[in-house]
């Protein structure tokens, strides 16, 4: 179930959820203890934020549904149908089978005059006049196209300039892809059948999924709050030498992996990082919020039993963290600041 493992690895790497968004600070195994925190930030308020979140839905489900299949570059095979919709009309994104016969038509010819397509009306897609007759038509009712075929005709020298009649039934009218249960089949190879039952699959997963986008939206709402007296020149010096590796992993330049980020300049995203750790550890100090070797291992222990990998502690976080526990433990720490923050915030969703 290479879809799911795939799914579930990110989601225990990313468990400690702000890899990116949030950093990690410089690599002592104490972090910000030499600091004196309350001259460096003032945290202000950060219980009872208010911030958008995202309830579980099938729409969000779904949502999550659409990464897995962008991921391994699957385009969707449906149309999402609009109930809306009673009738085709200008514009509309349909999904119809048509079947067509014209004098003189080959083997070849009335087999290419049959299928099943997308089609976008008034776009030109299909033979000149096919599309302003299906203007009006209603779901699931067979009607006759009559078009002349071009000439001269690229697809066909036989059917150049020739009359054919199509019998099509339109089954879709939307206005947007949608995913199926055939896709879900190609993707999981024949487990599922439906789109329904991998979405309920998923279900927890999805949760878990949001629960880390909603900590994230709480922990921004309360990083607005706070206000920054002094950044530390060893955190950013950090800060530095991780964005120029960074940056060679993906074989791109320092300027082009901060303009992927939407920063306009260096110095911008090393602020930023250091200021979310700053806060972090802040409020992590105040609440006795810290990361233990127990997490360590429940992290470690998660990722083992996913991938079936039997590494070790130091082999694992090789491979996932950069070969740093201490960053590890960073993050973590960092990770339950946010769920600290979220857990307090004003009206979060309910879970499930």
């Amino acid at each position: 179930m290479k879809y799911l493992r795939f799914r579930r690895i990110l989601s225990l790497v990313c468990a400690v959820a702000l890899l990116s968004a949030l950093g990690a600070c410089a690599a002592d195994d104490t972090p910000y203890k030499s600091y004196n925190l309350d001259k460096l930030v003032k945290i202000g308020e950060y219980k009872g934020v208010e911030a958008k979140f995202t309830a579980l839905t099938d729409e969000a489900a779904y949502a999550y549904v659409e990464e897995i299949f962008n991921y391994y570059q699957m385009p969707p095979g449906g149309i999402k149908d609009d109930p809306s919709k009673e009738a085709v009309a200008e514009g509309d994104l349909v999904l119809f089978d048509y079947e067509g016969t014209a004098e003189g038509a080959t083997e070849t010819d009335l087999k290419g005059m049959k299928g099943s397509a997308p089609l976008v009306i008034g776009s030109g897609g299909f033979i000149p006049g096919f599309e302003e007759q299906m203007v009006g038509q209603p779901r699931d009712k067979e009607f006759d196209v009559k078009v002349t075929f071009p000439d001269p005709y690229q697809n066909s020298a036989t059917l150049a300039g020739k009359e054919a009649v199509f019998k099509c039934t339109v089954h879709a009218i939307g206005s947007d892809y949608a995913y199926t249960d055939e896709d879900v089949q190609e993707l999981t190879g024949g487990e599922f059948a439906t789109l329904a039952e991998f979405l309920e699959l998923l279900k927890p997963e999805v949760e878990d999924d949001l629960a880390r986008q909603n900590a994230l939206a709480a922990f921004k709402a309360a990083l607005d709050n706070a206000e920054f007296l002094k950044i530390p020149a060893k955190e950013t010096k950090f800060w530095k030498k991780q964005l120029e590796q960074e940056a060679k992993a993906n074989d791109i330049s320092v300027e082009e992996y901060i303009q992927g980020g939407g920063y306009a300049n260096a110095q911008a995203l090393l602020d930023e990082q250091v200021k979310k750790e700053l806060f972090a550890f802040a409020v992590a100090a105040k609440e006795d919020i810290a990361a233990t070797e127990e997490d360590v291992k429940a992290l470690l222990d998660g990722i083992r039993a996913e991938t079936g990998q039997t590494g070790t502690d130091d082999e694992l976080i090789e491979k996932y963290y950069y070969g740093s526990k201490s960053l590890l433990l960073r993050m973590l720490t960092t990770d339950k600041v946010s769920k600290f923050i979220y857990e307090n915030a004003k009206n979060p969703p309910p879970a499930g």
